[in-house]
């Protein structure tokens, strides 16, 4: 029988030391009094309020908190053993306690902004007791603020793969890039000046061209792919342009559609 009733005592104390506590936040007190305390406010505590018969006690809530609204409440356990009150403005509440025959209770406190769970104590020793609760509380969590894309660089990001390799002859020069790069996503090409703009291909790995996919950012044309090889035609003018980290498309480094080499005369890489 005694190891039975030890077994079973054992049991109880695994199965309830798991649960979580239950004890109430007391309010930190004031360096020139303790009676007056403050509490970091969370909506999932239980804060203590201590009182004694013949003083009365005040719970501060923040400035902009009021329960005279339609969502406001105020209801204890046990309202004849204690005098509840709130201020004009609804964000104070007064309380005393009427009775020193067990009037411990709670008292549940609904705002137009928050809930407040309070546990109302009788003590004895009035230096022990609550003459002011007031609230702090945590600033909310800020919201990710999304990095703000360079305006001058249409593929900003992480990645930036560039400059891009160029080559043309003399004449084909007029209408080649100031420069290009990408971001592993999207290709940009940047021009100067208001001249005549070349129509975009990009070359497919079967070494094909077609038009790209494409959209103006002023002077930035902004592809949305990446290429192992750009074309810029206009009329009989032609620009290549390639990246110079590696791109998972292929690359025809002959620079022509038959398979045939083309000579470049002035290429500059």
């Amino acid at each position: 029988m005694v190891n039975k009733a030890a077994s079973g005592l054992t049991a109880l104390l695994l199965l309830t030391s798991g649960l979580p506590a239950s004890a109430e936040s007391m309010g930190t007190g004031s360096s020139l009094d303790r009676r007056v305390q403050a509490a970091i406010y969370s909506p999932d505590e239980v804060f203590r309020v201590q009182t004694t018969v013949g003083r009365a006690s005040l719970i501060q809530l923040q400035s902009n908190e009021t329960i005279n609204q339609d969502t406001g409440l105020m209801i204890s356990g046990d309202p004849k053993a204690w005098s509840i009150g709130p201020n004009k403005a609804g964000n104070m509440v007064s309380l005393k306690p009427i009775t020193d025959q067990e009037p411990d209770t709670n008292l549940t406190i609904n705002t137009n902004r928050r809930t407040y769970l309070i546990e109302l104590k009788l003590v004895k020793r009035k230096q022990d007791s609550t003459y002011l609760l007031r609230f702090t509380y945590p600033e909310p969590p800020k919201k990710a603020v999304a990095a703000r894309r360079d305006p001058s660089n249409p593929c900003d990001g992480p990645v930036q793969n560039g400059p891009y390799q160029k080559r043309s002859n003399a004449e084909s020069r007029s209408i080649a890039p100031y420069e290009g790069w990408d971001n592993g996503m999207l290709t940009c090409f940047r021009f100067t000046g208001n001249g005549p703009r070349p129509v975009l291909y990009q070359v497919l790995p079967d070494g094909t061209e077609t038009v790209a996919d494409m959209h103006n950012e002023q002077n930035v044309v902004v592809v949305h792919g990446v290429s192992r090889l750009f074309r810029f035609r206009l009329n009989g003018l032609l620009v290549e342009a390639r990246p110079t980290a590696q791109v998972n498309t292929w690359y025809n480094f002959n620079g022509t559609t038959t398979g045939e080499i083309r000579e470049l005369k002035h290429a500059e890489q």
